[in-house]
């Protein structure tokens, strides 16, 4: 998979599994998603930037990572599924975004 690809998978499984990351950034992430590229190094570059003014979150993402990094067996080249459009990306941002957002709501 590609760097870009996978940068972009990481923050999108980030805003799904660890929201509160997110908490006092809201308004930032909704800025983000908002001006995101349509091409897939412009998006994965957008957001690595913006991981770099949030220093937890771009730990979270380095921890991420090297997680996957230590996961994946010794010697496999085997072939990964071409990644989706980036529009698909855009979609399942917005979507995750939507949806953290809406439960934070309805939480006392």
């Amino acid at each position: 998979m590609r760097l870009e690809d996978q940068t972009i998978q990481d923050f999108i499984t980030l805003v799904e599994t660890q929201w509160p990351l997110f908490a006092e950034c809201q308004g930032e992430l909704e800025q983000l998603q908002t001006s995101l590229p349509s091409d897939r190094e412009g998006m994965s570059d957008a957001i690595i930037d913006w991981c770099e003014s949030h220093p937890a979150i771009l730990d979270a993402m380095d921890a991420m990572s090297e997680q996957q990094q230590r996961d994946r067996v010794p010697g496999s080249h085997g072939h990964a599924p071409p990644p989706p459009d980036p529009k698909v990306y855009q979609e399942m941002l917005d979507n995750e975004i939507r949806r953290n957002q809406s439960s934070s709501k309805t939480k006392p």
